[in-house]
């Protein structure tokens, strides 16, 4: 019996070059006996709907498009009772979570790459009951991933979110909360935190490959303080591009359950998946292990279980 894929598209993501060898991927598909349904969005949402509606209907469903995109996807993959295994084919600007995951940027690849390997379990983050599939982040430099226009992404590329942050940086105030993960209470004035399931954090910030597992039910929780001298913020950054992070300011904790609030009661805008998350005094964010399969290689961490 033929195998059906639903491949849902955002032809708006990325520097406009969605169908660049997108014929090449479906070609693929349908030599390997699959049965091709393509949708293309036109509105934020769209790529929800479908997934909901007609995602119980296939055996695969692939999003071809940016991080946002996908994120969008999964919100509606996660409403279904049976759920189909998944696919990612990257076409955004930064593709976060494509290169965490070792996905190839070339539609053809990265078809090539889903008829090729396995679905492996993947978890999956909820944020006050919204889903989010690598990072719900806070304050300096969040913003700048949604404020940078589509269009100067098409023209510039990564670029267009460090020209946002260089606007960002001269308005970073200092928030105070209260975060608890898993018991754990962490309480100061913080410039920056950001809840993910990713070796990439917010453009900038790297993880070690050997500390993130992508399918443990747990998720990394970073949280900057604030350094307050130019000395301090000097040491932050330093020791977070070296990936040796000063523990003065930076601390890198893992949990499953996580609530975060402001101490004030003021509303803090989110950033989830690279997009506007809302404003938020308090949020509840949770990790469902193996929440879905997906075609992607193996992390580090889960070859060196295998051995």
């Amino acid at each position: 019996m033929k195998k059906m894929l639903l491949m849902i598209i955002n032809p708006r993501s990325g520097r406009n070059k969605i169908n660049d060898d997108l014929l090449e991927a479906t070609n693929i598909f349908g030599m390997h006996g699959y049965g091709i349904t393509v949708l293309n969005t036109t509105k934020a949402g769209d790529a929800t709907e479908y997934a909901r509606e007609f995602g119980d209907k296939y055996d695969i469903v692939i999003c071809r498009g940016g991080d946002g995109t996908f994120c969008e996807m999964m919100n509606g993959i996660m409403a279904l009772d049976e759920k189909p295994q998944i696919g990612y084919i990257p076409a955004g600007t930064t593709n976060d979570l494509g290169n965490t995951l070792g996905l190839p940027m070339k539609a053809r690849r990265a078809a090539q790459l889903i008829v090729k390997e396995n679905a492996l379990p993947y978890d999956i983050g909820t944020f006050n009951g919204r889903y989010f599939t690598y990072v719900a982040s806070f304050g300096a430099l969040t913003e700048c991933s949604y404020a940078a226009p589509q269009s100067l992404k098409n023209k510039i590329g990564r670029f267009a979110y460090f020209y946002e942050a260089a606007k960002e940086i001269k308005d970073i105030h200092p928030i105070p909360l209260r975060c608890v993960v898993d018991g754990q209470v962490f309480e100061g004035e913080y410039v920056f935190g950001a809840v993910s399931n990713s070796y990439v954090i917010a453009k900038l910030i790297h993880l070690d490959r050997n500390y993130v597992c992508l399918n443990d039910g747990k998720f990394e929780v970073l949280l900057v303080e604030n350094p307050k001298t130019v000395k301090g913020w000097a040491s932050t950054l330093s020791s977070a591009v070296a990936r040796n992070f000063d523990e003065r300011y930076i601390k890198l904790i893992q949990g499953s359950h996580i609530e975060i609030e402001t101490l004030d009661g003021s509303p803090l805008p989110w950033t989830l998946d690279g997009e506007y998350g809302g404003d938020d005094s308090k949020v509840v964010i949770d990790v469902e292990k193996h929440a879905f399969n997906m075609f992607r290689p193996p992390m580090v961490n889960e070859m060196e279980s295998a051995e």
